[in-house]
């Protein structure tokens, strides 16, 4: 099966968690540094607050992505899905985020690096279940070979037999992979059509000391592990090792207050829909709504997440 076609995409993170202590936070800020706490951060994205119901939890939505910070006594950790950093680097502001997560010391507890190519899914599995056939062909993403996984499936759109090839555990493993089609995947769970898409994915965890480098330019580290034995990489590739690339200094615009405030205003749903049905009530139903608004939000304290400017 020919895999040059993957020299015309581009690698991309897909999930990230990261950790810190709770003396020096990134959710809350860093006084001495001068950073923003995350969750502004995420309000300047145009972030909505989903959860905020467990304390020391809280889910943002960021785009059609979430983002989940928690907070305890030992630790205070925040993790980004795929559609969240995607939604991010469309703004681009993925600089921004990470210089607020950079403020402090932390570490990385999970980065998953992702190529998506113009290869039939259904091909692909075929291709790799034929490849690793036999013991002496099993991939090896780092030190030792490991035997892969496969979770078959009929494609909906044609029947064709399809699935994920998962390469090491998917959890509190080192390093691990997998190949799945993702035209079945967003057919399956959105009902959406997309042209023959299958998706090469790395996930590396704290042990293997991947950095915040890494997820702004996934390329080095995705093709370090997935260049052994499960791809050819491309000519040019760069080289990836612990710590690479030395210093490395973000410069990003911050917004203002003020802006990240009106924002939140213009763009709210939710307060949309509030006064669209106020407005069914009576004449003065939206100021009947302003008023409850005012009352529930101004003039007492409520319950509040732990957010701040």
């Amino acid at each position: 099966m020919n895999l040059k076609c993957i020299n015309k995409t581009a690698v991309f993170a897909d999930w990230l968690s990261v950790t810190c202590s709770p003396e020096l936070s990134f959710i809350t800020g860093s006084p001495d540094s001068g950073s923003d706490p995350l969750a502004y951060v995420l309000d300047s994205f145009g972030g909505t607050i989903h959860d905020f119901s467990r304390p020391g939890n809280l889910i943002y939505f960021v785009g059609k992505g979430t983002v989940k910070m928690q907070e305890s006594k030992r630790f205070h950790s925040v993790s980004f899905s795929g559609a969240a950093l995607s939604r991010i680097r469309e703004l681009g502001k993925l600089d921004y985020l990470l210089s607020s997560l950079a403020a402090v010391p932390h570490s990385i507890t999970r980065l998953d690096a992702a190529l998506d190519t113009s290869q039939d899914g259904a091909d692909v599995f075929s291709h790799y279940q034929d490849l690793y056939s036999r013991a002496d062909r099993y991939p090896k993403l780092s030190r030792k070979t490991v035997m892969p996984s496969y979770i078959s499936s009929r494609r909906a759109s044609d029947g064709r037999s399809t699935g994920t090839i998962n390469i090491g555990g998917i959890k509190n493993t080192k390093v691990s992979a997998r190949i799945y089609d993702k035209q079945a995947e967003v057919l399956s769970k959105q009902s959406i059509h997309i042209p023959p898409t299958t998706r090469y994915e790395l996930t590396v965890r704290k042990d293997m000391n991947p950095s915040l480098r890494d997820v702004s330019d996934p390329t080095a580290i995705f093709w370090h592990y997935m260049g052994n034995t499960v791809l050819k990489s491309p000519t040019n590739t760069p080289k990836w090792s612990k710590g690479w690339g030395g210093a490395w200094n973000m410069v990003c615009e911050k917004p203002l207050v003020y802006q990240v405030v009106k924002a939140k205003i213009q763009s709210n749903p939710e307060l949309l829909r509030i006064f669209e049905l106020a407005s069914t009530m009576s004449v003065d139903g939206r100021e009947i709504a302003f008023n409850m608004i005012k009352r529930e939000h101004v003039d007492q304290d409520i319950q509040k997440p732990k957010v701040s400017a």
